[in-house]
């Protein structure tokens, strides 16, 4: 596949990064005809490519940031709905793996059934994955 040039790859970033039209992108890139250049790089598979690996890179960590980020924000708001709170903490507990969603694995029992010392060996759980997830850079 066909490398980017440098206005091709200045194209991609503002496309993506900072969520311009094709044609705006296409002007902030410095392109003399942005509207025609716009749509003749929104047809060639390489910028295509390069704006589809752009966006699984933006996902995978500035999206997996703000998702974490929004929900501590969820589960710390006392004035959230007490069921926003609880689907945020799942969530998260969900993507620690601390809860399996197999039926084999008993993970899952409710909050409210276990004894203190499964919740304190959940969240013993909880925190080692979350010292994990922060050391890789997945969190802030």
């Amino acid at each position: 596949m066909a490398q980017l040039t440098e206005q091709q790859a200045h194209f991609v970033h503002h496309f993506v990064s900072m969520g311009c039209t094709p044609t705006e992108a296409a002007r902030a890139a410095g392109y003399g005809s942005p509207g025609q250049e716009a749509y003749r790089l929104m047809r060639k598979a390489h910028v295509i490519e390069a704006i589809r690996r752009e966006q699984d890179r933006l996902i995978n960590t500035d999206g997996v940031r703000i998702a974490y980020k929004t929900l501590v924000e969820v589960m710390q708001d006392r004035g959230a709905a007490a069921s926003a709170r609880v689907s945020a903490s799942r969530t998260v507990w969900e993507a620690a793996r601390l809860f399996s969603k197999d039926a084999g694995h008993r993970d899952d029992k409710p909050l409210q059934d276990m004894s203190a010392e499964e919740l304190a060996d959940q969240i013993k759980k909880f925190d080692q994955a979350l010292v994990q997830m922060t050391g890789t850079g997945a969190v802030n």
